[in-house]
């Protein structure tokens, strides 16, 4: 009789071909070219800034000074796009871009989890999108060792920061809005312990450097949820069953 392997509790299970055993692998993969781009993207925006003033300094050499005040007035759009404008646009998109991302892989490695547990926990933790939740199901459901204090939680405070910081950039544009007290507070002590990421007024400005390091801090977070992955994998197998591939007929498992 042939043993039912579908991903499914309390089935024996063929992880090496589910999401389960490979979501954490692929995301720092996927991640990995998130940070490519992003060094590509600053990389031409730094260099177009760097052209515009190869170019005026080139003019200023080759005109009468009377004429240098002109001549940099008329580069100011270029100085607004280079400096200002496309570094903006780039660094909100990738946050946004960035905390999606996690937000639905965590979602899913969730849900990829909850099929493996002997009861249906969906109701109770996955009715809203919220990677708080998500957290409490992976610690209490799935025994994941995301505890207060360790690596993986510190982690994963700091993208409940930037939770709270896509959601300003996607709904008002990067400004805060003046009744939201305890959110400024919390976005005001995130940036407070950061170089490349500030708050005037109310404004959120991200500096270079800040998408890098986020990039850095979801590789991070998600190699170590790859290691409580492999732990629930080996402890679902001692429960039920290791999968041994089929052999054909009068094969032996024995050494040579």
């Amino acid at each position: 009789m042939e043993q039912d392997i579908e991903f499914k509790y309390p089935n024996i299970i063929d992880f090496f071909g589910t999401t389960l055993c490979h979501i954490c692998h692929f995301t720092t993969h996927d991640l990995l070219n998130y940070a490519d781009y992003d060094k590509y993207a600053e990389g031409n925006i730094q260099k177009s800034n760097s052209d515009v003033d190869n170019q005026i300094s080139l003019l200023l050499e080759k005109n009468d000074e009377s004429h240098h005040e002109e001549i940099i007035g008329s580069f100011s759009t270029e100085f607004q796009e280079f400096g200002d404008i496309y570094p903006t646009i780039h660094r909100k998109s990738m946050v946004i871009a960035l905390y999606n991302f996690f937000e639905h892989q965590i979602k899913t490695l969730c849900i990829e989890v909850n099929r493996l547990l002997p009861a249906d926990m969906s109701s109770k933790y996955f009715r809203s999108v919220c990677i708080r939740s998500y957290r409490k199901f992976l610690r209490h459901e799935a025994g994941f060792g995301i505890n207060p204090g360790g690596s993986l939680w510190k982690l994963w405070e700091e993208m409940l920061k930037v939770e709270q910081i896509r959601h300003v950039l996607v709904h008002s544009e990067g400004e805060i809005e003046k009744d939201r007290v305890e959110r400024h507070a919390d976005i005001e002590s995130y940036c407070k312990c950061r170089s490349d990421i500030r708050l005037y007024r109310h404004k959120i400005l991200i500096d270079k450097g800040y998408v890098a390091t986020l990039i850095a801090d979801l590789i991070a977070l998600f190699e170590k949820l790859d290691n409580h992955v492999g732990t629930f994998i080996r402890q679902y197998e001692n429960e039920h069953g290791r999968y041994e591939i089929p052999l054909p007929p009068g094969a032996s498992r024995a050494p040579l």
